[in-house]
């Protein structure tokens, strides 16, 4: 059984991952308010397909030449927001007369639209602070949803 909603962030993984539940609400209206609550976060919608069970959606906030301007110029670059960008992947599926939504806001590598590694594409301080933005986003996105008819019930989120 999945949760009413919860969000995390952990500490091996890059970014921040919620499982988000509506009972009674139909996929197509939690993507609509999905897509909107992105948008409005300053994400770009970069893909939507139906893969037969879930549609598949990404979105990605910020640019990759500011993010790489930023930190060949600016000394500890990659600590700032202007420094980086970030992924939001998610999955929006119907479990019966539920509709779920899972979804991960992931830090993105500024040369590649993929997440980074942790450790590997990202150092210490960088992960840190990459995960709090991510985060900060993905509480900012669910409260965008909550605004639009779409709110998780008063347990239902975890920081």
């Amino acid at each position: 059984m999945v949760p009413h909603g919860c969000m995390t962030s952990d500490s091996m993984t890059s970014g921040a991952t919620a499982v988000l539940v509506f009972p009674n609400r139909r996929v197509q209206d939690l993507l609509a308010a999905y897509e909107k609550a992105l948008v409005d976060s300053g994400f770009e919608i970069k893909q939507w397909d139906w893969m037969g069970r879930y549609y598949l959606h990404k979105a990605i906030r910020g640019s990759k030449a500011k993010a790489y301007f930023v930190r060949q110029i600016v000394p500890f670059g990659e600590l700032t927001k202007s420094g980086d960008h970030l992924g939001a992947e998610a999955q929006v599926y119907p479990s019966g007369t539920t509709a779920v939504l899972r979804v991960a806001v992931v830090p993105y590598m500024e040369l590649f639209n993929r997440a980074e590694v942790a450790f590997l594409s990202q150092g210490v301080f960088e992960k840190i602070v990459e995960d709090d933005w991510s985060v900060e986003k993905l509480h900012e996105i669910v409260g965008r949803m909550a605004a639009l008819g779409f709110a998780l019930p008063p347990q239902g989120v975890k920081a």
